[in-house]
């Protein structure tokens, strides 16, 4: 686990020493920067695997290859041993020289070989050639930039624009879209000049030149060809196989245990391979955020499986760690959830170096209300208009700041349901229609988002498989978009703040695979959620937890928010403040600000991603 940071074509080593060192958050443990004719490497170490031998940047043994790598290859000790039979040899016990004998071997087909998570750069000094490539999923980050024939890269946008040639100018097209999404999706970032690599792609630079393309991909690929009960003795070796690979570490490794579904499975696993008790780690709230706090379950997880578990109590001042968390970023990030991981990650690095979470459990398996909203609106997509109407009538009134709130689903239930069904499901991932973004623009910002180009990457992923119902082709979208972009992004960027490895087992890519061709209807149903999973937990885990219902990770922001309104007010979103930035009109700020004061609704989310956006633009717009 660690910071990269690379340019080919003009290197200049103190601008490369400058993009090291911006990332030096990521790998307290060691520094090395290293460059030839056309290249130059960056690496900032945490020291996981390997800790003797694993200094970066590598090269290979005869001098030919370097690598510098952000991750953990899982399995490389079965990759060791498949190249050392076709002759490769070894002078490291890790993983990352394996990268350098896959490339030799399969070339830039190595990635199809890898089960990890990783972004990495490799140099071919034969071939005066650089690769770029992102794992499947996209646990690990990556961003370039291009200027002329020579190219920048870094694991996080601050890496890249410690080159004197990238610009800072804003991308009025990707602050659209994250108003509407709370993060930036890739390919964009909110910088111009800066790109993101997706998800299980790579790039090629040679002499100049950019190739790129994604490697691999998994669709849904349902067949009608086992029950349930079938499914899950499928699926639960793979899912056990998946948890115990990354439990391969050389210094001490924990879990995050929030009572749900996802992390007890974990949990249960490990505790299953015997020693020491698992170290398990848990936030909760008190009595403001009641609401939200899982920690009674959590603990009964702890006590079936004898770990011994870790508890913070968190009643955040989202002022005292709005500029760090955005920081952190480096692009406006809209997810409260930052705060809690990156608290909780500050926490168990106390305690470990390492720790697994259950990121992707959702995506996988159905856990999302909005996969059973969107059966639902299949459902009753033939009854009348007036009933909808009633619906809307109903659900008007006052929100409570709680973690359900059944008025605030219904309400944003019934706002699409009866839309096509990728605008659907486009409109419950995101938070603001694009009618709504444009009330919020001044007439100048407006032709600006307009040149830049407005994305819809949620309704353009729910479009692409080539089958697929409604369900299966939500979480493909959320595979290639909300996965990726907000859960993922959101923990390694608050976990590597606090230099903690989070590894995630349910985004196993052969895990991935086998879940996208079981059918919705065993993921999912209008009362039901996670069916395989809940069958697989029945002989792991205590019957409250494979009965209760999900939660998620989730923070009392609206509770806070009130609580410390007027100060985030004045100081974010005062008229004069909105008015100087230029982007938004003030009244309609003021607006949302004070029906969230007067309860009519729940803007928490809504005002923290503009608080967000604002705190971001003060440190990178001015």
């Amino acid at each position: 686990m660690c910071g990269i940071a690379g340019l080919v074509g003009e290197v200049d080593l103190d601008v490369l020493a400058r993009m090291t060192d911006a990332l030096a958050h990521r790998g307290p443990d060691g520094r090395g920067v290293e460059s030839g004719d056309g290249w130059g490497f960056g690496h900032r170490r945490l020291a996981v695997i390997d800790l003797q031998l694993g200094a970066q940047p590598m090269h290979s043994a005869d001098g030919t290859l370097t690598v510098t790598f952000n991750g953990e290859i899982y399995n490389y000790l079965e990759l060791r041993a498949q190249l050392g039979k076709r002759g490769h040899r070894f002078r490291t016990p890790g993983d990352t020289e394996v990268l350098l004998a896959a490339y030799r071997e399969w070339g830039d087909d190595m990635m199809s070989h890898l089960n990890g998570m990783f972004a990495f750069g490799l140099w071919d000094h034969r071939e005066r050639r650089l690769l770029l490539a992102r794992d499947h999923v996209g646990v690990k980050p990556l961003y370039w930039s291009q200027n002329g024939g020579s190219l920048a890269f870094g694991s996080e946008p601050k890496a890249v624009l410690a080159c004197p040639w990238v610009s800072r100018e804003l991308d009025a097209g990707a602050l659209d879209a994250y108003l509407d999404l709370y993060y930036v999706p890739q390919p964009r970032s909110i910088f111009r000049d800066v790109q993101q690599l997706p998800p299980a792609s790579a790039l090629v630079w040679k002499d100049g030149e950019i190739r790129s393309w994604r490697w691999w991909d998994a669709q849904p690929n349902t067949e009608e060809r086992h029950d349930l009960e079938t499914w899950a003795e499928i699926v639960e070796p793979v899912l056990r196989d998946a948890i115990v690979l990354q439990t391969r570490s050389d210094v001490p490794l924990g879990a995050f245990l929030s009572g749900g579904l996802d992390s007890s499975t974990i949990v249960a696993v490990l505790a299953e391979q015997g020693g020491a008790p698992v170290e398990t780690f848990c936030v909760g709230y008190g009595a403001e955020g009641k609401s939200y706090d899982e920690r009674s379950m959590a603990n009964v997880v702890a006590r079936h499986f004898g770990t011994n578990h870790h508890e913070v109590v968190l009643d955040i001042d989202v002022l005292s760690g709005l500029e760090a968390m955005v920081r952190g970023f480096d692009e406006p990030f809209g997810s409260p959830t930052a705060l809690l991981s990156s608290a909780l990650s500050k926490f168990t690095r106390n305690s470990v170096t390492v720790a697994l979470a259950g990121d992707g459990g959702d995506e996988l398996f159905g856990g999302y209300p909005r996969y059973r909203g969107m059966l639902l609106a299949e459902r009753s997509s033939g009854l009348p208009a007036g009933v909808y109407a009633l619906g809307d009538r109903l659900t008007q009134g006052r929100e409570a700041a709680v973690a359900r709130s059944y008025r605030r689903w219904a309400r944003q239930f019934l706002a699409a349901a009866r839309l096509p069904a990728a605008d659907r499901y486009a409109r419950w991932v995101g938070y603001t229609p694009a009618a709504e973004r444009d009330a919020l623009y001044t007439a100048e910002f407006a032709g600006r988002v307009a040149a830049a180009g407005r994305v819809d990457p949620v309704a353009e992923a729910f479009a692409r498989p080539l089958r697929g119902d409604a369900v299966e082709r939500a979480a493909y979208a959320d595979l290639h978009g909300f996965l990726p972009e907000n859960v993922l992004r959101g923990s390694d960027r608050m976990s590597m703040a606090w230099a903690l490895e989070l590894r995630v087992p349910l985004c196993d890519p052969r895990l991935v695979e086998l879940t996208m061709q079981i059918p919705s209807r065993h993921k999912v149903g209008v009362l039901a959620s996670k069916r395989v999973l809940r069958r697989i937990a029945k002989t792991l885990l205590p019957a409250p937890i494979v009965g209760r219902g999900k939660l998620g990770f989730n923070a009392p922001l609206g509770v806070w928010m009130r609580r410390d309104l007027d100060r985030l007010v004045s100081e974010w979103l005062a008229p004069d403040v909105v008015r100087r930035r230029g982007w938004f009109e003030p009244a309609v700020i003021e607006r949302f600000v004070a029906e969230h004061r007067g309860g009519v609704r729940d803007h928490g989310l809504r005002l923290w991603s503009w608080i967000v956006l604002e705190q971001w633009a003060r440190l990178w717009v001015g």
